[in-house]
């Protein structure tokens, strides 16, 4: 039997699913298999075991959001430019997943063990370099185009800042937002520039703010 890329896609879909609702040790494959419309046979010709499921659907999401992120990257923008394109297509990508934040947290919750693994393995071949940004940052900081900073610090505020809303969005609902009149989509964009203002605010020379 051939595997069929459709039908892996909607079993990684399901189990993620599953497994935000139940957590990795309350998911069980029946269940995954029943919501997904296949017996349970058929999961484990796909997937041999929970725990082959449950690691696969961390590694697509962090080969595919890493390689959609850095083939927008340009190293012939200027910084301003290029951390706006950074935020803008971050927090793009987050809105177009708006459940792997979730699933993320979830996984932590439980003690990351699989999530370090992962960036382990895909660090160890290469697959996971976030070194053309970290340059870009070291060359406006020699540049005088922002103020000096680690850059492992610059790119963690950046990805904190993203995904706060899309955490904690029930909470700022509930807050501040009258739902009723709500147009997410505007927010969202609204956020992107709000996020790019902030945090370039914080990092230009003083007396450049703009």
């Amino acid at each position: 039997m051939v595997k069929s890329p459709d039908k892996e896609e909607l079993i990684l879909k399901t189990a993620m699913d599953v497994f935000i609702e139940k957590g990795r040790y309350g998911a069980k494959m029946q269940e995954i298999a029943d919501r997904a419309g296949i017996n349970k046979a058929l999961l484990h010709y796909y997937f041999r075991s929970k725990e082959k499921l449950y690691a696969r659907i961390f590694e697509n999401i962090f080969r595919k959001n890493l390689s959609d992120l850095m083939a927008a990257f340009r190293d012939d923008l200027p910084f301003d430019d290029f951390l706006r394109s950074f935020i803008f297509g971050y927090i793009d990508l987050i809105n177009k997943n708006p459940k792997v934040p979730l699933f993320l947290l979830k996984e932590l919750s439980e003690g990351g063990k699989t999530v370090k693994t992962i960036l382990n393995n895909l660090q160890e071949s290469n697959k996971l370099d976030l070194s053309p940004i970290v340059r870009k940052i070291e060359k406006a900081i020699q540049d005088g185009d922002i103020i000096k900073l680690d850059p492992r610090q610059l790119i963690a505020t950046v990805i904190g800042a993203a995904l706060l809303y899309f955490i904690g969005e029930p909470i700022f609902k509930a807050l501040y937002i009258d739902e009723a009149n709500f147009d997410r989509e505007a927010f969202i964009e609204e956020r992107k520039k709000a996020v790019y203002q902030t945090i370039l605010y914080g990092i230009l020379p003083r007396g450049e703010q703009r």
